[in-house]
């Protein structure tokens, strides 16, 4: 029984610093992203997608996927897939934006106050 303690102790530890450089690998996404920088934003999304993937397929080898105690790993993992293919799909946060204030005509509604 201590023996499979330990060995959770040492997933979870591991797991922790996995899902925090996971984190920074989806802010260094949204910075480039942000920015316009093509080569980063498909670099750091497909290297968050690609880990938070094998974050999840590890999770389900050991069988730690749905248990009670490993249950933030999973949800942390499967957060930054989401977030990254929505981030994708939607275009956000793009250089480019899709409504422009400044650039306002009779066509579109303004969504800003003005002070």
């Amino acid at each position: 029984m201590a023996k499979r303690n330990n060995r959770y102790k040492i997933v979870d530890k591991y797991m922790t610093y996995v899902l925090i450089a996971d984190g920074a690998i989806f802010l260094l996404y949204l910075l480039f992203a942000g920015f316009g920088v093509l080569w980063g934003k498909v670099l750091f999304a497909l290297l968050g997608l690609v880990v938070s993937a094998l974050c999840l397929g590890f999770l389900y080898l050991t069988r730690e996927l749905l248990r009670k105690r490993s249950l933030w790993m999973t949800a942390g993992a499967a957060a930054v897939i989401i977030c990254i293919l929505v981030s994708l799909i939607c275009n956000i946060p793009s250089p480019k934006p899709i409504f422009n204030p400044a650039e306002n005509d009779d066509n579109t509604a303004v969504y800003y106050i003005e002070a």
